[in-house]
């Protein structure tokens, strides 16, 4: 999966928060981690070393999502 795909996965809410939409497994340099629909990702929470909600939104700004 090209790193900006992994928008496809996520709806970003109003509050600032990312939603995951469908299931998958995100592979870091760290460890692979389950991602299930549903969760919810804010900023400054870390998942597999990084802090996801604001690496999709680097990516939402770079690919205008």
């Amino acid at each position: 999966m090209a790193k900006h795909e992994i928008l496809d996965y996520f709806e970003h809410r109003r509050d600032g928060a990312w939603v995951c939409t469908k299931a998958f497994t995100l592979t870091t340099r760290r460890e692979s981690v389950p991602i299930r629909q549903g969760m919810r990702f804010d900023y400054g929470s870390k998942i597999g070393g990084i802090d996801l909600a604001e690496y999709l939104e680097q990516l939402g700004s770079q690919f205008g999502s």
